[in-house]
């Protein structure tokens, strides 16, 4: 345990478990060593504890202490601050500390991934800083370390590494004064204290005394006197216990060139109550020349006055040579160049270090490999300017522009650091990066960054063009528009736009599932770009929506041919794993600078020449006409009054009669929309029911129409069942059937009083809830039969109960063949067949002879309000069909 002196004392939690233990690679000599000293579980001793004490005091930190690192735990010898329990060895900064030679800095402990769950920095002490210095007492075997450490992080700056340096050494010394006189304390045990052993055991420890070469002083700011360690006074040429009586005797032993610069220093520190460092020199007694190093600090009492000066002084005489001859010997540089490339052969950098001199002194393997360097060439010790020259001659800069070139082609000891990159002829890309060294010359790295640049091209590409058919998305479509625009704005010209928007697809995606719709999406991709030139530009702008920039100048007459083109490629049926599929595209064509020169304006009006393609037929194109403009703004204004027409009670219910043919009596009345429109007038459903659809609004139109239709039919004779019709959107909802269920049931109608026409177009956008409405015992009928494309297997496997022929269909001169063929296969299927369109009495008369149960049309009655309905079934259910008169009046 450490003894207390002041600062934090607190319970140690018990070690975390880590994963990995840390351990150095002479771990086994290295507990040999520490053992063999004895040092372990000894009890406190003055002269470690005052080196804690003055590395708090020099460092200004809170906690510093001595440890050493056994097996499995950490023992600390000295503290000054803090206290220690029994510490786990791996939850330890020091265990860390010990496997290198070099000092450990952790900036900011929070923020190290080793050091964040350590107690000491999750604890109450809140360690954040930490610096330690392996103690040494041969090279390799780390015993333990001089360890500071902060509640807030901080950094060392090179003097302050070096001053904790220092004050190792004088632990070390410490501690091979301890090695000695222990291994002097147990000779004498054992040869019962021989005179050999302790003549070598004092040998030792003046050995470990002078190998630190690091003292202590005090000036006593009161009285003036000075005290010196004895180490001091040796460096000074004076006997040990002999110190400078006062500062200005110690001050006579510096170098005249440097006494007042020290003397300025030391006064400052006083007045001012700061620290200083300095290097000088000295003059001894024997006239002997030294160079030492000296820190000091001011320490004051509780009141804050100043009372002494306290610092270190080391003799670095011999490191002062050294660092001057390692500047004057190039023999010195060489061997140094020789080491640093066995571990440059590691690296997966490039690097090239140029002297002073232009020479290169150091390149790796790896900057060989990078840059096809000839090994002879690089052996040779050549200048930079030959090691780029034969790049050049390489045409290894061909990739780059003039700018570059100009920047890679200046000397390259430049100032400052700085970084470019350039592509190999082989495609790799390199990142070269030059610093300038502080003595001349710099170091060049080089990076392979090729798999970086091909990733951020990738994440690049990916953020601008669809993932499912690799074509430019939306962003960059747009990016490109507005480019084009720009251009045509700067310069003149023009720029053609195509909107396609697929027809049918829907269906598709619905029926086969959302894979067949993908595969299909991928076919139509290919498909575009096979229509198109290398100059055009197709786009993905999300779902079955896509857009093409034609390339070049643009007439109306290429973007027709595109346009064609496109609709063609797009008509031919799609193989989806054994199902085919037959799809169209409808196509809005708008040109720049005639119908905008800004992208939304563009967009806008080839979209509107799209609506028109899709109402006038689909699987076609448009051009944008001015007319579109005015007809988009009618249609918003009829939208507006759409939205409010419902809680206005602008809408009412018209009946048309069904007949039964074969006993002449009407048999239902189907409920036709009308919408009084306070300033149109009376608008038929085709004015405003597909906008309808196409907002939605249908879903809540189409409740009022049930829940109308059902309350007319309270006033209508048993047994004529009341025809509502119900589109794709209303299918489309969940709650169609709640809904059908709540309205039954506030008017008490029976639900075989109630058939539901299903337009055949609808049917693939609700075939799902189809069964759950049959469940409520409504009849189901599917409307204008034969004008799409219904199936055999559809019909047969829905819940129909009724075929309505298309009007078309009963009225077109080939019926005659056709409509007896329905009414058989409505027969086979358990359905019956109604026919619409009855206008003469000659398709009349053929609707009777093919076997059609019903009928409806103008001949037999015309949608009136339901009023008159109710006066037509009082004449019509005894006498059949109504004459011209009953007839006129709708």
């Amino acid at each position: 345990m450490c003894r207390g002196s002041p600062g934090v004392s607190a319970p140690t939690p018990p070690a975390r478990s880590v994963v990995v233990q840390l351990r150095p690679e002479r771990e086994a000599e290295r507990l040999s060593e520490l053992h063999a000293l004895g040092l372990l579980d000894t009890p406190p001793e003055d002269h470690f504890d005052a080196v804690c004490r003055l590395a708090r005091t020099l460092f200004r930190v809170p906690y510093a202490w001595i440890s050493l690192v056994d097996a499995d735990r950490l023992w600390c010898k000295a503290s000054a601050g803090i206290q220690f329990g029994p510490t786990g060895r791996d939850a330890a900064f020091c265990n860390h500390a010990i496997l290198s030679d070099a000092p450990l800095v952790v900036e900011d402990a929070a923020a190290d991934p080793r050091f964040r769950d350590v107690a000491l920095v999750t604890g109450p002490r809140s360690v954040r800083f930490y610096a330690g210095i392996p103690l040494m007492l041969r090279p390799g075997l780390p015993l333990g370390t001089l360890c500071l450490a902060d509640t807030v992080p901080r950094r060392l700056t090179d003097d302050e590494t070096a001053r904790l340096s220092d004050l190792t050494a004088v632990v070390v010394a410490q501690i091979r004064h301890y090695e000695a006189r222990v291994a002097s304390e147990t000779e004498a045990r054992r040869r019962r204290a021989s005179e050999d052993a302790l003549s070598r055991a004092n040998r030792n420890l003046t050995l470990a005394e002078q190998m630190g070469r690091i003292g202590h002083w005090r000036v006593d700011l009161a009285s003036g006197a000075t005290t010196w360690s004895d180490e001091v006074c040796r460096m000074h040429g004076r006997e040990p216990g002999d110190p400078a009586a006062d500062v200005a005797e110690a001050l006579s032993y510096y170098h005249p060139e440097d006494r007042d610069r020290v003397a300025g220093l030391v006064t400052a520190a006083r007045e001012h109550r700061t620290g200083f460092h300095f290097k000088a020199r000295i003059v001894r007694r024997d006239g002997e020349e030294r160079v030492v190093i000296s820190r000091g600090i001011c320490q004051q009492d509780e009141a804050g006055t100043a009372t002494a000066l306290f610092g270190s002084v080391q003799d670095v005489t011999e490191m002062a040579r050294a660092e001057a001859e390692l500047q004057e010997s190039a023999a010195r540089l060489r061997a140094s160049t020789a080491l640093l490339d066995a571990t440059l052969a590691h690296m997966d950098q490039g690097l090239m270090m140029i002297d002073e001199a232009g020479i290169v002194r150091v390149c790796n393997e790896r900057a060989l490999a990078l840059l096809d360097l000839p090994r002879d060439l690089m052996r040779a010790e050549p200048t930079f300017d030959e090691v780029r020259r034969h790049q050049l001659a390489q045409d290894d800069f061909a990739h780059c522009d003039a700018a570059l070139r100009e920047q890679v082609a200046r000397a390259p000891l430049a100032t400052h650091p700085y970084t470019y990159e350039r592509q190999r002829p082989n495609g790799t890309v390199l990142e070269i990066r030059t610093v300038p060294l502080p003595t001349g010359g710099a170091v060049r790295t080089y990076t392979d960054i090729t798999a970086r640049k091909a990733a951020e091209a990738q994440v690049a590409h990916l953020a601008r063009h669809d993932g499912l058919t690799g074509l430019p998305n939306r962003a960059l479509f747009r990016d490109s528009l507005d480019q084009r625009l720009a251009a045509v704005a700067r310069h003149g010209g023009t720029c053609g736009l195509l909107c396609l928007d697929l027809d049918a697809f829907k269906a598709v995606n619905d029926t086969l599932g959302h894979l067949a719709g993908d595969a299909l999406l991928r076919e139509v991709a290919g498909r575009i770009r096979a229509a198109l030139r290398r100059e055009d530009l197709p786009a993905r702008l999300g779902g079955d929506e896509f857009a093409v920039l034609l390339g070049g100048e643009a007439s109306s007459g290429s973007a027709a041919a595109t346009a064609e083109r496109l609709v063609a490629a797009l008509r031919a049926p799609v193989d989806l794993g054994g199902q085919e599929a037959t799809i169209g595209v409808s196509i809005g064509i708008a040109f720049a600078p005639e119908h905008g020169l800004d992208s939304d304006t563009l967009l806008k009006r080839a979209d509107l020449a799209l609506y028109r393609a899709k109402s006038e037929g689909r699987n076609t194109y448009r051009h944008f006409a001015a007319a579109m403009d005015r007809a988009a703004e009618e249609r918003r204004r009829l939208e507006r009054d759409l939205r409010v027409a419902l809680r206005r009670g602008e809408f009412v219910l018209h009946y048309q009669p069904v007949f039964d043919l074969a006993q002449g009596r009407i048999a239902a009345v189907e409920a036709l929309l009308r919408w009084n429109h306070p300033a149109r007038g009376p608008l038929p459903p085709a004015a405003f029911l597909p906008l309808a659809e196409e907002t939605g609004v249908i879903v809540p139109l189409g409740e009022w129409v049930l829940g109308r239709a059902l309350h007319d039919a309270r006033a209508l004779p048993p047994g004529i069942r009341v025809v509502v019709n119900v589109g794709g959107a209303q299918l489309r909802q969940a709650g169609l059937a709640a809904a059908i269920r709540a309205a039954l049931a506030a008017t008490g109608a029976a639900p075989e009083r109630l058939e539901l026409d299903i337009a055949e177009g609808a049917i693939a956008d609700g075939a799902g809830r189809l069964a759950e409405l049959a469940a409520l015992g409504v009849g189901l009928a599917c409307d204008g039969f034969g004008a799409g494309a219904s199936s055999l297997g559809a019909l047969r496997r829905l819940p129909f109960g009724r075929i309505k022929l298309d009007r078309e269909v009963a009225a077109s001169a080939g019926a005659q063949g056709l409509v007896p063929a329905i009414v058989a296969l409505g027969a086979a299927l358990g359905m019956t067949v109604t026919a619409k369109g009855a206008e003469t009495e000659a398709q009349l008369a053929a609707l009777r002879e093919a076997g059609c149960a019903e009928a409806q049309g103008f001949l037999l009655g015309r949608p009136v309000p339901f009023g008159e309905v109710l006066a037509v079934l009082g004449g019509a259910t005894s006498q059949g069909p109504v004459d011209r008169s009953e007839r006129s009046c709708a």
